[in-house]
């Protein structure tokens, strides 16, 4: 059984301090996501135009492409849906790559 699990990402300032020092999230970000079955690398790159948000994931396991995100005041959102094999989601931490 195929099961998909839409993972809402949103991020704050208080979560990406890095985030509040810029005016523009745009760029490459270093992203490590935990689940039960481990931490997973992986390279988040982000284009903000104005307040409009676009994008992708790479990992070992591919790439996943989103758009339609948002940005509001100093907040960043986005939905992408993974099949994550029955397996139920985890925390994440991100970084501006240098």
């Amino acid at each position: 059984m195929r099961l998909r699990l839409a993972v809402v990402l949103a991020m704050t300032v208080a979560t990406l301090t890095a985030v509040s020092a810029q005016t523009n999230a745009s760029g490459r970000w270093t992203m490590t996501i935990s689940t039960d079955q481990g931490s997973f690398p992986t390279t988040l790159t982000l284009l903000q135009e104005g307040e409009t948000l676009s994008g992708s994931m790479a990992s070992d396991q591919g790439t996943v492409e989103f758009d339609g995100g948002t940005v509001t005041g100093n907040k960043l959102a986005w939905v992408i849906e993974v099949d994550a094999g029955g397996q139920g989601g985890g925390d994440w931490t991100a970084k501006r790559a240098q």
